[in-house]
Parts: C-alpha cells; sequence; structure tokens
C-alpha cells in the first residue's frame, strides 16, 4: 500500500470516522491498489497515516471483514482474500473437479476417508438399499490455489461398486472413475442448495471461524433407468464461492 493514497478523514463530517476510513479501504482494495493476497498494513500503522485511533481503525476493518473484502488469519495478520471462485454447479451436470477445469482454476485432492460403511436410515433412504446395507464412504478436501475451500461427502451402494475404497480419487474425477472402473455413467443429478454455519470440524478444515457462512449442496446422482449410485453433501466456502448459472427466458405461449 502506498503511503500517498491515504487520505486524512473529514471530522466534522456527519459519517462516522471509522466509516470514512472503510470506505478509503474499500476503494484501494477494489481499484487494485491492495491485491488479492496482499496483507493489510498493521491497524498501529493505518491510525497513525489516517490520524484516527486503532479502535476507529479496528471497526473499519470489521466492516470489510464482514463485507469479505478483507480477512483476518490469526497469528499473521489482515490480508485481501483471492478473488471469487466461480462453479457452475448448479448450471449442469458437471462434477466439482470438472467445473474447476472448465474455469481454469487451479485445485488439488486430499482424501480425508474412504471406507466401507453401513448404511443408516437416513442413507439408505436416498439411496433406495435397505438399512444396514454395506455403502462406501468418501470424505475430501479441495484445495484452490492452495487455500482449503471445499469440503465433499459421497455415499455409494458397494454392491454397484466393490472395492471403491481401493481407487485413489486424488487427481481423478469420481464420476469419471465410476464410469471407466465400473461401466456406470452418472446421467443426472438432484441438487439442492442451502445457506448453513460452519461448525467446529467443518471450520477447523476449512481455517475459517467457527459460524462463518458456507454453501451447501445435497442430493442424489442417477444412472441409467434412475438408478441411485451417490448421495452427496459438499460445503462450499461461502466468503469465496461463487454459484453461477445462466437461465433462459422461454418465448411464446
Amino acid at each position: 500500500m502506498k503511503e500517498e493514497k491515504l487520505v486524512k478523514v473529514d471530522r466534522n463530517h456527519v459519517i462516522p470516522l471509522y466509516y470514512q476510513v472503510s470506505e478509503c479501504l474499500e476503494e484501494m482494495i477494489t481499484s487494485g491498489e491492495v491485491r488479492p493476497n496482499e496483507q493489510m498494513l498493521s491497524e498501529e500503522i493505518l491510525a497513525d497515516r489516517f490520524g484516527v485511533s486503532r479502535p476507529t481503525i479496528n471497526k473499519a476493518i470489521a466492516i470489510l471483514i464482514r463485507k469479505s473484502l478483507l480477512s483476518r488469519e490469526k497469528g499473521k495478520g489482515t490480508f485481501v482474500p483471492s478473488g471469487d471462485v466461480r462453479l457452475t454447479l448448479m448450471q449442469e451436470l458437471v462434477s466439482l473437479s470438472e467445473s474447476m477445469q472448465r474455469e481454469n482454476i487451479r485445485f488439488r485432492t486430499v482424501v480425508l476417508e474412504i471406507q466401507q460403511q453401513k448404511a443408516n436410515g437416513m442413507i439408505a433412504e436416498k439411496l433406495s438399499l435397505k438399512e444396514k446395507a454395506r455403502i462406501c464412504y468418501i470424505k475430501r478436501l479441495r484445495y484452490v490455489e492452495e487455500e482449503s475451500f471445499i469440503i465433499s461427502e459421497s455415499y455409494l451402494p458397494s454392491v454397484l461398486f466393490p472395492e471403491l475404497e481401493k481407487q485413489d480419487l486424488r487427481d481423478r474425477s469420481l464420476y469419471d472413475m465410476l464410469e471407466q472402473e465400473y461401466g456406470i455413467a452418472v446421467i443426472k443429478t438432484e441438487r439442492s442448495a442451502r445457506a448453513v454455519k460452519a461448525l467446529d470440524r467443518d471450520a477447523q478444515l476449512l481455517r475459517i471461524p467457527i459460524g462463518d457462512p458456507l454453501i451447501q449442496l445435497e442430493g442424489i446422482a442417477f444412472s441409467r433407468k434412475d438408478l441411485r449410485v451417490e448421495y452427496f453433501k459438499t460445503i462450499i466456502r461461502g466468503d469465496r464461492g461463487v454459484l453461477g448459472t445462466t437461465l433462459y427466458r422461454r418465448k411464446g405461449p
């Protein structure tokens, strides 16, 4: 941040000092003067340059954090986050991997869990199985530009995908693997999106505060003849993720 771009606040103005400071800092962020992933000057330095108190700077920064224009990392400081990540998951049938590849987003996958389980009542109902039927549970953490970003959980019938837990899913699309290794292609999904708050475990994995907003996708994937092959639940960081779609207006009667 360049010192000459900082301006003194107007103490005689009706607008509170902290809000004037927040507007000035927001302009620097949106104009690109302070770039994504760049660390903001300390509150002490900002207070000195704006000629205001540190509590005033703290309140200004809090406004920008609520707007997702700044993020605070414990023990490191305050940063301008990377730009939004646009995903087309609600627009057409694509996997997370395919969506990110299409948008030229650099990502990697860490498989946290992959194991055989017995389906509880809810999972069994989602997959049209009997309760306690064998399923394969997969939990993955996706990093975008080396920042933890997405947690995905998948439940698949073991009768359709035997020894699925032995497959390597670190650099491979799950849907591609199901088609190539088992001959079962996903041709349809039913998805719903909702806003939720980050719970303790999810917050730890995504390195965000507990209670931060998340986008949750939940649904079922189908193969031919409406065969249910996967129940999934995915959470995406609400401060960075954008679900994009294109809508067309139907013309005529």
